[in-house]
């Protein structure tokens, strides 16, 4: 059997791109290693992280329909506040700003924060409510893939059931969602360059004694960055990124010394932080490729840049992954071309170049920077953040925060793909 475009990978990137793609009028497989209705490979424990999503990808969003589907309202973040070092008490907190660098939005969010379980379960819904005339959507649930190979212009991808059941599809494009292990990649000999030292972030939900104000937060600690982003009422998400045997010595402590330590390591101007939610833990492995296309194949989302999470930007590259393929696609198909013709791969790659590089130096650098550095770099460094607050530069890192100033695409914009 044969499709247009087989995307590899059902988690949040592949709904994602295969809702974008369905845009265009594409025929869409999607292979899934997931059994239907799993939300995560976590055994029972329910999905308690969030996904910050910049104004660009909740327009496209909102294009897309995918937002009238999301159960839970998502959560606006109206100012950024970051700080160096770890807090400070007593007569040195009052000599010192509690922040050293905030941003604040004027009257539109530069952000919403979204539950990963809620916009799955959106992006399902949506996709099954596809309608005629925007493409056709087909999902291989409890599948994986085996082997890929270019065959007379075609990709010919063998896949596996649940069943052990094997057989094989045809596509003129493959579309790799599978995350910073891509199998995708790693057929198609797309090598990546892995970041060290290794780290693990800690992923729970903690309720502030005081109100948020929409506010997200994030410190940069020695052993890693420390982030609360805003949920509703007075809970936050909490991403705290530390060495791998740091981590797991605070995954194995009680609940009170948990506490105690995100309040030694955030302060308490939000006052006590309780613990609302279960610890879970990541390994973070960020890495860059050299190039996110082959013959036949794009990467996206981790598939082709795993990003540390020091600025809640992954998932953002992803929409922009979306949008900038599904507007490549559209100009092909305009032209009366494949899906699998050369043109969209070279100008996706292009198109991507940019930004991906940018948000990968920028990521990585700046968790380098507070991990490896010397403490007086560290000072020196937040020293920056201060004179940065005061600088007109700013209103420049508040556009990109706000997405859609390093990727332009038409989905971005609140438009259909391929619309000027």
């Amino acid at each position: 059997m044969r499709t247009d475009i087989a995307i590899i990978g059902g988690g949040l990137t592949g709904l994602m791109m295969a809702r974008a793609l369905t845009a265009t009028g594409a025929d869409i497989l999607l292979v899934d290693r997931q059994s239907a209705g799993r939300l995560s490979d976590t055994d029972s424990l329910p999905d308690e992280r969030t996904t910050t999503i910049n104004a660009a990808g909740m327009r496209m969003l909102q294009t897309l329909g995918v937002e009238d589907n999301l159960q839970q309202e998502a959560t606006p973040i109206m100012r950024i506040a970051v700080a160096e070092g770890a807090a400070l008490s007593g007569l040195a907190a009052r000599r010192r700003p509690n922040t050293d660098l905030s941003w604040q939005a004027s009257d539109t969010p530069m952000a919403y924060v979204v539950s990963n379980a809620d916009l799955q379960a959106a992006l399902t819904t949506t996709l099954a409510a596809v309608s005629d005339g925007f493409g056709s959507i087909e999902i291989l649930s409890g599948t994986v893939l085996t082997g890929m190979a270019r065959d007379a212009g075609s990709m010919r991808l063998d896949i596996e059931d649940a069943h052990g059941k094997r057989s094989h599809r045809l596509a003129d494009l493959v579309v790799a969602c599978d995350g910073n292990n891509s199998k995708v990649a790693e057929f198609a000999n797309l090598a990546a360059r892995q970041e060290r030292p290794f780290q693990t972030a800690i992923v729970s939900v903690l309720q502030a004694e005081r109100d948020h104000e929409n506010t997200a937060f994030q410190r940069f600690l020695p052993t890693g960055p420390f982030a609360l982003m805003p949920m509703s009422g007075q809970h936050l998400s909490l991403v705290w990124t530390l060495p791998d045997d740091d981590a797991q010595t605070l995954l194995a402590a009680d609940d009170q010394a948990f506490e105690a330590a995100c309040l030694d390591a955030f302060g308490q101007s939000l006052g006590y932080l309780h613990l609302a939610g279960q610890r879970l833990a990541w390994p973070l492995r960020p890495s860059i490729r050299k190039r996110i296309t082959g013959a036949g194949v794009v990467l996206a989302g981790d598939a082709a840049h795993a990003l540390h999470p020091v600025a809640g930007q992954g998932y953002n590259l992803a929409l922009a992954d979306a949008a900038v393929l599904a507007d490549c696609l559209a100009r092909a198909r305009a032209r009366g071309l494949s899906s699998g013709h050369p043109s969209i791969w070279q100008a996706y790659e292009a198109a991507r170049r940019t930004e991906r590089l940018a948000m990968s130096a920028a990521t990585s650098g700046i968790n380098q920077l507070f991990v490896r550095s010397p403490a007086f770099v560290r000072r020196m460094a937040g020293a920056g953040f201060a004179v940065l607050d005061k600088s007109p530069v700013k209103t420049v890192f508040s556009r990109i925060a706000e997405g859609g100033e390093l990727a332009d695409a038409a989905l971005l914009r609140g438009k259909f793909p391929g619309t000027l």
